[in-house]
């Protein structure tokens, strides 16, 4: 069925499986070995959803905090691209571990009461990120995805992050560019992390291209972040200052520098969003 995330396991069921182990435990049972394992630090739920924009099918992962399975609220969702792509060494031995599980570890650490949606597909980047096919996945991420993941889980649609890197901290820019001029935004915060100049010929013609922003409402914030030694100086301090000096009703504009490698930047700038946004 079009639209449908396909999930390893229900939330009707995993809802009476933490109350059942919540009970035992009281009792001074536990659990059998058969049970599935949970995560004392929140759930996290793989699926894949088929996009009906441009027919490719992506895997998803969807983290919970611990507090979701007994809590009633409402959560802001980030929604992270290329949640697939490995970096970093926080896996067992040193190894490599994807982008979507080191913002999982932040929120883990932090006690962030926020969903985090992984998006797969990280060798369709180089597709999805940049236009013409970036209206295309901006068209499955807010009019697919988001939808199908507020049907099924507690997720605030009034606040909603999309976060990307490099070509997707491009994609981000161009997220705000393309729902700004046709006056209806989907996201509530914008997280770029060292933005590439996507596939135009230099960086001011990147500039030239958000320019069209120049005097609409953006009821958003967009956080603007880059390692200085790397994308920062050269594409995302001037898109920043030209902003600045834009005029744009409702938007709250952030930047932010570290003195880190280009994929370096993108963890500390999650961390730094979190704490602006979603303490």
């Amino acid at each position: 069925m079009p639209g449908t995330m396909h999930s390893n396991d229900s939330m009707v069921r995993r809802t009476a499986l933490l109350a059942l182990v919540a009970a035992l435990s009281a009792c001074g049972g536990g659990s059998s070995s058969s049970d599935p394992p949970v995560e004392p630090s929140g759930q996290v739920i793989n699926s894949t959803l088929r996009s009906e924009s441009n027919g490719f099918t992506y895997a998803i992962q969807v983290f919970l905090p611990q507090s979701y399975a007994t809590g009633t609220t409402m959560l802001p969702v980030i929604y992270a691209t290329e949640g697939d792509a490995p970096y970093g060494a926080g896996g067992p031995g040193g190894t490599a571990v994807s982008r979507f599980e080191s913002f999982k570890q932040v929120m883990q650490r932090r006690g962030t009461q926020a969903i985090l949606v992984g998006i797969g597909g990280t060798s369709q980047r180089g597709t999805d990120f940049l236009l013409p096919g970036a209206r295309r996945y901006l068209n499955f991420i807010s009019n697919e995805l988001a939808p199908a993941i507020e049907r099924q889980y507690r997720a605030d649609p009034k606040r909603r992050a999309l976060s990307g890197l490099s070509h997707g901290g491009y994609f981000v820019v161009a997220a705000l560019v393309l729902e700004g001029t046709a006056g209806a935004l989907s996201f509530s915060h914008y997280l770029s992390t060292e933005s590439s100049f996507g596939a135009h010929a230099d960086p001011a013609a990147y500039r030239a291209f958000e320019k069209q922003l120049d005097g609409k409402a953006l009821p958003a914030t967009l956080f603007l972040a880059g390692a200085r030694s790397s994308n920062g100086s050269v594409v995302v301090t001037p898109l920043y200052t030209q902003m600045a000096a834009q005029t744009n009703p409702g938007l709250t504009l952030l930047k932010a520098e570290y003195e880190t490698t280009h994929v370096g930047a993108d963890v500390p700038a999650f961390e730094d969003a979190l704490t602006r946004f979603f303490p």
